[in-house]
């Protein structure tokens, strides 16, 4: 008995030298544990912050090429004429430059004052206005008018359609000379334009 009591006490400072060790490692391993989760915790929301600014920045990468893709597109309409006041100089200049080049006979417009136009369109805070004019036109043949219309397409001077357009021969008892009006032609022609919807249709018949 005395034996084990004598060891008991020897080995007492060294047992209890390791029970705090064994403790200490014991709370690190938790303390390195927790530790680790947190990382771990503070490392997904850095990369899901990272992934989001990633796709901000894509976003705005796109929204800027979108929107410098439709600055382009909104400036060469307004080039046109079709996107702003409408350009009635550049319409009558356009006419009589064609109708020179294709050598018609005689030409004679009226270009009436623009009009909301009533198509069902949505334009937001635009509005579609529409231009009517009237042409009379003197030719030598049919080949004059489609002449006339594609090379006023040609020249991009604005959006039109022909609406209408009356032929009638204007020699029915003489030959048809290719020197003289031979058909006289009525036609309309609608020119749009966008504006601002507040806008006041402007301009007098010409």
């Amino acid at each position: 008995m005395a034996n084990a009591k004598q060891v008991y006490a020897e080995l007492r400072q060294p047992l209890q030298r390791a029970g705090t060790l064994l403790a200490g490692l014991l709370i690190l391993m938790v303390v390195s544990g927790l530790f680790n989760n947190q990382m771990n915790k503070s490392r997904q929301a850095a990369e899901q912050s990272f992934n989001g600014l990633v796709q901000d920045y894509r976003r705005a990468l796109q929204s800027e090429q979108i929107l410098l893709t439709e600055t382009s597109r909104f400036a060469h309409l307004q080039a046109q004429g079709i996107v702003g006041p409408e350009p009635r100089l550049r319409w009558v200049q356009d006419i009589r430059e064609v109708a020179q080049r294709v050598g018609l006979v005689a030409i004679n417009y009226e270009l009436e004052p623009r009009t909301p136009a009533t198509l069902a369109i949505a334009t937001g805070s635009y509005q579609l206005f529409v231009s009517l004019m009237r042409l009379k036109l003197e030719l030598r043949h049919e080949g004059d008018l489609l002449r006339f219309i594609n090379l006023l397409v040609e020249r991009q001077g604005g959006l039109f359609e022909l609406s209408a357009c009356a032929l009638s021969r204007m020699r029915d008892d003489e030959p048809t000379s290719l020197h003289a009006s031979n058909i006289k032609v009525d036609c309309e022609l609608r020119w749009y334009s966008l504006d601002s919807a507040d806008s006041m249709p402007t301009g007098d018949a010409q």
